[in-house]
């Protein structure tokens, strides 16, 4: 459990990291970043609106396991 918990903050740094590289290798890509994080943004605070702060954490956390979870054939 420990193991897998250090592994995904480990995938998310490095994926932090690309990011940031991509953004300052293609500068272009920027505007369509930001439009990504404000539907990103949006969505979240319609459901935050709809469901509330603890079921919205819980979906959060259920599309995590649910991705991370997947098998691919």
């Amino acid at each position: 459990m420990f193991r897998q918990v250090i592994g995904g903050l480990m995938l998310l740094l490095v994926l932090l990291i690309i990011g940031s590289l991509m953004l300052e290798q293609f500068p272009q890509l920027q505007p369509l970043f930001e439009e990504f994080k404000s539907h990103v943004v949006n969505l979240y605070n319609m459901s935050i609106v709809k469901y509330g702060m603890i079921t919205t954490l819980f979906i959060i956390f259920g599309l995590f396991i649910l991705f991370g979870s997947s098998r691919r054939g």
